[in-house]
């Protein structure tokens, strides 16, 4: 794998240099390739099977790098996983083992394995720590193994999509574009790059993606999965941090408080930037705050500096990625045109494993579907405007509306419900209750009913319709609504 060969390149070359910074501790490259190197030897001893998938159960991330690096130049497959529910997520995949670490209790783990599959647990003594100055082993030669992340796609239902050398190389020019947070001038000398993920770990593509890209160019990265993570941003050296709003806002919410630093360029991604936030960032943190547009699937496809408010609502399309705006039939729609996004795949993805249908819907001609509706202004920025599918976006998390809106129904006592969510002119996320009612709501039982949307919208705004618009089928048309909210507001 050419991460793990890198891993060791920069372990000879520049050994005490920082591979990562993992509890306020920096781990070097020479500890972090021994790491590698004995997890690969006691993994090995398994006599597990080229080719096939190993579950890896790890809530520590330093360790469960070691273990999936190790195992991927094995020739395995790795999915990290978070539950025992998870493991019903892997159907119709050559699951041979779960690998769990002897620290973390995993109580009933090996009972829901299929018939087969290997329980093994590793342990901190299983590293080979060199020496300083001792002979290190080279990685092994062949082809490695690929890793499956879980995605949410545009439905809200699980599915895995397969990433391996190629995709992995697909993405590092866009990665290096997040780094330099917008700013497309020459590259930056990316050795010197250290980038706090927090707890992103390798079952999201930025905690994937990142330190592989990091450590193939003898970066480093910066987690830190303990309490008060705000102080992991005075981590000396630190170049970027990457974090969610949700995670942003818990930060500056801390009462710890970690001296501004205008070197540090700060990326928001997973979720809309409010105006409130974004300005408490810029306060407090660094001037330099940057929003990302992307999916797992697809990769990133919009880059934001946030100079004005305007860059909130307003996202700037990657210069290397095709992203158009079309209509029901897929037709290239002019600036101003609300329709469905879709991007131009430029990293050999077709679709997800074992889910024809879902691959259907949204990878077709090359393009994948996101989900999001949106518009281009005259400039050829972005702006969305909520989802296509019956989901909301609650601060990066996918929520179905239906329990939402059934909910809510029953409460109000009426027709119908749809929920529709979208960014709002001050950057937050917005939610839109539609209520199929020909008789007029009291507010209290408005404020009574609204108990059941979940937390994560700073307001949510009725609106009252004698009759929802449905197709044939009896559907609501969510897409026209969207059109009528958006016209209401511009107007």
């Amino acid at each position: 794998m050419h991460a793990v060969r890198r891993i060791f390149d920069f372990a000879r070359l520049t050994p005490d240099a920082p591979a990562f910074v993992a509890g306020l501790q920096p781990v070097s490259y020479r500890v972090f390739h021994g790491m590698i190197t004995g997890m690969r030897r006691r993994l090995a001893s398994q006599g597990l099977r080229r080719g096939g998938v190993v579950l890896v159960w790890i809530d520590e991330i330093p360790v469960a790098w070691s273990v999936d690096l190790a195992l991927r130049t094995l020739g395995l497959t790795t999915m990290a996983i978070r539950s025992i529910a998870e493991i019903a997520n892997v159907a119709g995949l050559d699951v041979v083992a779960l690998v769990t670490f002897a620290a973390e209790s995993r109580p009933g783990a090996a009972a829901a394995l299929p018939a087969g599959v290997l329980a093994i647990t590793v342990e901190a003594a299983d590293w080979d720590i060199p020496g300083e100055g001792a002979e290190l082993e080279a990685p092994p030669e062949g082809p490695s193994g690929g890793h499956v992340l879980l995605t949410s796609g545009s439905t809200g239902q699980y599915k895995m999509v397969l990433i391996g050398e190629a995709f992995e190389a697909a993405h590092s020019a866009a990665l290096t574009d997040i780094l330099r947070g917008g700013d497309l001038r020459p590259a930056i000398d990316e050795a010197l790059v250290r980038v706090n993920l927090f707890s992103f770990g390798l079952w999201t593509i930025a905690g994937y993606s990142i330190p592989i890209r990091r450590w193939a160019a003898g970066g480093s990265v910066v987690f830190h999965q303990g309490a008060d993570p705000v102080r992991s941003l005075a981590v000396p050296g630190l170049t970027h941090a990457v974090t969610t709003p949700a995670a942003l806002a818990q930060m500056l919410d801390a009462p710890t408080r970690v001296p501004r630093n205008d070197a540090l360029r700060l990326v928001v991604a997973g979720g809309a930037l409010s105006l409130a936030l974004a300005s408490r960032a810029r306060a407090s943190l660094s001037s330099h705050v940057a929003t990302v547009l992307g999916s797992t699937e697809s990769g990133v496809w919009a880059i934001t500096p946030i100079e004005t408010a305007e860059d909130l609502r307003w996202h700037r399309l990657h210069p290397r990625r095709m992203v158009e705006v079309v209509d029901e039939a897929c037709r290239p729609l002019p600036a101003g045109e609300l329709g469905q996004v879709r991007v131009l795949l430029d990293n050999g993805l077709t679709g997800y494993l074992n889910a024809p249908e879902a691959t259907a819907e949204a990878f077709r001609d090359g393009y994948f579907y996101p989900g999001d509706l949106g518009m281009l202004d005259e400039q050829g920025r972005l702006a969305l405007y909520g989802r296509v599918s019956e989901m909301l976006n609650v601060l990066g998390d996918k929520v179905p509306t239906q329990p939402l809106e059934q909910a809510l129904q029953e409460r109000l006592g009426v027709e119908g419900v749809c929920l529709l969510s979208g960014q709002g002119p001050q950057g937050a996320e917005e939610l839109h209750v539609i209520v199929e009612t020909a008789a007029p709501i009291d507010e209290a039982r408005l404020r009574e009913a609204a108990r059941a949307i979940p937390r994560g919208f700073p307001e949510a705004r009725f609106h009252f319709i004698a009759r929802l618009p449905r197709n044939h089928m009896g559907k609501v048309e969510r897409f026209k609504l969207q059109k009528r909210l958006i016209a209401a507001r511009e107007g």
